[in-house]
């Protein structure tokens, strides 16, 4: 009787996480698009919020290091919802591409 070699063992593991990611991909990207809507609103509402603060900033404060880290916190926001909105698209995306490729 012959022992599985390590790359043998490597290699079954390998194939084992790849069909592990596949279908966490799937059931990711499968989701419904409500659900991805929510997501993408999330996203608008924070971008827009740290926008209004960015302009009340320059409105309302005076020049001073409370105006600056203020402003730092609004810039932040406004990344932050930035980045939520575009990975909700890209979801939603992935999702009607993977919804048409398997009708």
């Amino acid at each position: 009787m012959t022992m599985p070699t390590n790359s043998s063992r490597e290699s079954h593991q390998h194939a084992s996480f790849y069909r592990r990611l596949g279908t966490t991909l799937h059931r990711h990207y499968s989701v419904s698009a409500r659900l991805v809507f929510k997501q993408f609103r999330l996203g608008v509402a924070l971008f827009f919020v740290g926008l209004v603060g960015v302009y009340a900033n320059y409105q309302l404060l005076m020049p001073s290091v409370g105006q600056e880290l203020f402003l730092l916190c609004c810039l932040i926001i406004v990344g932050m919802g930035f980045v939520i909105a575009m990975l909700a698209q890209i979801r939603m995306l992935f999702g009607r591409l993977l919804q048409f490729i398997e009708n």
